[in-house]
């Protein structure tokens, strides 16, 4: 039986009052800029936070590769001015195709007070990306691969008909949008942050990139490397990526962060997932009204890996099934409660939408075939059981697309020089960046330091309770002052939410 799978969308790859000009000494007056860019403050919407924002518009140039030829476009940021005005501090909260500007208040509400003190707090969405322009439009849904709930997986005739679905609905969407879907990518992505810093008048910028911002990082320190006071790179990609090199990674990242978890968790929960995607493999188990197939458990298990928060819930999840189909004790409202609010919060990742497709393969210019995709499915199933073939779907990602409508994120091993050398934050077990990608970024940056956190959590900065990654990163915005040397940093639980390690049997 074929099923139309439903993937969380953080699976699909690799995110004040009404009027704010009535400051009395704003810290942020917009520069005499020599860049096409010009900003403009506006009114804020009513329910902008956190209190005494400042909304604005910054007009940039459609293309940048052609700045002054008329067409543009318009980029949404908003900045809280700090007492002390020591420049300026934004982030990329990842995807690609997360708003920062809908990020930015909870961000804001986590950082350090002397952080928020001294730096003016900015928050923006990329181009492309909510309400920065230029918008897509007349794009129906993406589509999703059917699979066979049980049984062998024909991975070439399941992979060939998704990647011929996905090539007709991207290029639809793309042809729809001729003054839109070419000029996304993080190429421009980088001009339009360069000509904010300029506009908002910053000497430089203080930035932190999460996940996909480490690829904006990455870009704007090769593009602009005298222009990055501090630099935090946390979760990162892979400098030299391409689109086979992540889908044929994933399989491994997935299965590591397994690992991890259950070191944390207790041992017998990785015996436990092993047992039930393989008992899932022949079977269908519904439990309180809802099906529980190897494709849906998988999806939500691993991926909900990525927040160390979820692991009661995984824990849960996997307990019950397990005695489900093992003919133990079972508590089916507890198992299906669990998996409920996994599925829930997965669901708030911007992944999956056109948005991010077309930022991915404006930045990789490789095309798997339909056949490649088949051997690395293959290769995952063969390795570590049916349900992980699954994890190699960002094969196909950018079916249909041409190759090289926008300039590729750069490229070359020479080492990065900056001003002060960043600190990098890494997870031993993240399934979404991989500790050796983080490991291969930071080889990039002279003299960076790296903070290895003994978990799956991706982004550790303010997401887990470790002072040994928060005092420490804390420390380097303030001051520049990096660790002496690498260091590893152990598992800290979350606060209340009973995430002791002890093993479960």
């Amino acid at each position: 039986m074929l099923t139309r799978l439903v993937i969380p969308p953080v699976l699909v790859a690799l995110t004040v009052t009404g009027s704010t000009m009535a400051l009395a000494t704003p810290s942020v007056t917009p520069s005499a800029a020599t860049s096409p860019a010009r900003l403009a403050f506006v009114d804020c919407p009513p329910d902008a936070k956190p209190t005494g924002v400042r909304c604005a518009e910054l007009t940039v140039p459609l293309d940048w590769r052609t700045p002054t030829d008329g067409r543009t476009t318009t980029i949404a940021l908003r900045v809280v001015p700090s007492p002390r005005q020591r420049g300026g501090f934004t982030f990329n909260p990842g995807g690609p195709g997360s708003s920062g500007i809908e990020a930015g208040p909870e961000i804001y509400r986590k950082l350090p007070r002397e952080v928020r003190n001294r730096f003016d707090f900015v928050m923006w969405d990329p181009r492309g990306v909510g309400a920065s322009g230029p918008r897509l439009r007349g794009c129906g849904p993406q589509p999703l691969p059917r699979l066979p709930e049980t049984g062998p997986v024909d991975w070439e005739a399941t992979w060939s008909a998704y990647h011929a679905a996905q090539a007709r609905a991207t290029r639809a969407c793309f042809d729809a949008n001729p003054d839109a879907a070419p000029y996304l990518g993080t190429w421009q992505v980088v001009r339009d942050l360069d000509a904010m810093r300029e506009a908002l008048g910053y000497r430089d910028w203080n930035y932190w990139g999460m996940s996909y911002g480490t690829r904006i990082a990455y870009s704007y320190a090769k593009t602009f490397p005298h222009r990055l006071r501090a630099l935090i790179v946390d979760g990162s990609v892979w400098p030299q990526e391409s689109v086979y090199r992540i889908a044929s990674q994933q399989p491994t990242a997935w299965f590591t962060g397994m690992q991890v978890y259950a070191s944390i968790m207790g041992h017998a929960q990785a015996h436990k997932v092993n047992r039930v995607l393989e008992a899932l493999d022949d079977r269908v188990v519904t439990l309180d009204g809802v099906p529980y197939t190897r494709w849906t458990v998988a999806a939500v298990a691993y991926g909900s890996l990525s927040s160390q928060d979820a692991y009661p819930r995984i824990r849960t999840l996997i307990d019950g099934l397990h005695h489900a189909l093992f003919d133990e004790p079972i508590r089916p409202q507890a198992t299906t409660r669990a998996m409920r609010q996994l599925e829930k919060s997965a669901g708030k990742d911007a992944a999956g939408s056109y948005a991010n497709t077309f930022i991915h393969c404006a930045d990789m210019h490789d095309r798997p075939a339909a056949q490649d995709a088949a051997r690395l499915a293959t290769n995952a199933a063969d390795n570590y059981g049916t349900a992980l073939g699954f994890a190699t779907l960002f094969s196909l990602t950018c079916a249909g697309l041409p190759a090289d409508y926008a300039p590729a994120v750069p490229r070359g091993s020479a080492p990065i020089t900056l001003p002060h050398s960043p600190v990098v934050v890494l997870s031993t077990g993240d399934v979404r960046t991989p500790w050796i990608w983080g490991r291969t970024m930071a080889n990039q940056y002279a003299g960076s330091r790296t903070l290895s956190y003994i978990g799956t959590q991706h982004v550790t900065y303010l997401r887990t309770p470790s002072t040994c990654v928060n005092d420490r990163v804390t420390r380097y915005l303030l001051t520049t002052q990096l660790p002496r040397q690498d260091l590893a940093c152990p598992y800290t639980p979350s606060a209340g939410a009973g995430q002791s390690a002890r093993a479960t049997h």
